[in-house]
């Protein structure tokens, strides 16, 4: 079960930011506690998801919070009396993007206002910038790799007319988690009518000699004629012609398809 929260105050100081729960697994919880992010494991069977996906029930329940400067944690039941405990609180170096090729770097601390857009994709008020903004980021460990990936992505992009511009990295704690893109206000997600100018923008991506590998028509915004290109982190080098223009000529079935695969995009 995926959680993407609004955050939620509550009486301990504990805002429920991001949750990865499973009724027959681990269950992961992104946090913020007195002012810091933290990560917290909650070992299979203790609780359920319903409990544990709602922030102010999750406040409740969680046991006495351990003390320190520690921001990953492990709730599991005390092997002698059973009940809920944090089994450790450790200091971790938690790995961040290492591509950061912009000198803009944001604070997710510093993040105003948010409007969800889809899971890890928000649009904020930014104290860097005028406008609104977009910022997309790794919301656990295991999402770096695709952060690193689409950074490294829209450094190959820079400049050729192909997405929205890339406005700098987002940081937490000291590493990079994820990038502050351009907001495109004004637009719609593509259709079988902009196959052409959709064809031209996937063109030019392939003339870098990158296959993008998620084209669907929420992955493009129409605006003013233009079709932008998003979500570059499954985007590779490629050096084969047959995959690159299976990918264009996929485009045209994918644009015209009813699916809501990779429903939300990056539409403000």
């Amino acid at each position: 079960m995926q959680c993407d929260t609004n955050p939620m105050q509550t009486q301990r100081d504990i805002t429920l930011l991001h949750a990865e729960a499973d009724n027959d697994d681990e269950s992961y919880f992104r946090l913020l506690i007195n002012g810091s992010v933290r990560y917290i494991t909650i070992a299979q069977g203790i609780w359920s998801t319903d409990d544990m996906c709602f922030g102010p029930s999750l406040a409740t329940i969680l046991p006495d919070l351990p003390t320190g400067n520690w921001n990953d944690g492990l709730v599991a039941k005390h092997p002698e009396t059973g009940n809920p405990y944090f089994a450790r609180a450790t200091r971790t170096s938690f790995p961040g993007v290492k591509n950061t090729w912009r000198n803009t770097f944001v604070d997710y601390m510093d993040l105003g206002e948010s409007r969800r857009l889809r899971t890890g994709v928000y649009e904020v008020k930014c104290p860097q910038f005028e406008e609104l903004v977009v910022v997309k980021f790794a919301r656990f460990d295991w999402e770096i790799r695709y952060m690193e990936g689409e950074t490294a992505a829209y450094r190959l992009i820079e400049g050729y007319d192909i997405g929205p511009r890339f406005l700098g990295h987002l940081t937490e704690d000291g590493r990079v988690i994820g990038f502050v893109i351009e907001r495109i206000a004004n637009a719609r997600h593509a259709g079988p009518q902009d196959l052409n100018i959709c064809q031209q923008t996937l063109a030019r991506v392939h003339a870098l000699g990158i296959r993008h590998g998620d084209v669907n028509r929420f992955n493009f915004l129409i605006r003013d004629e233009k079709a932008i290109l998003f979500d570059f982190d499954t985007a590779r080098k490629c050096d084969d012609p047959k995959l690159l223009a299976e990918e264009l000529h996929n485009l045209q079935e994918a644009l015209e398809s009813s699916s809501d695969r990779g429903g939300g995009g990056y539409l403000c």
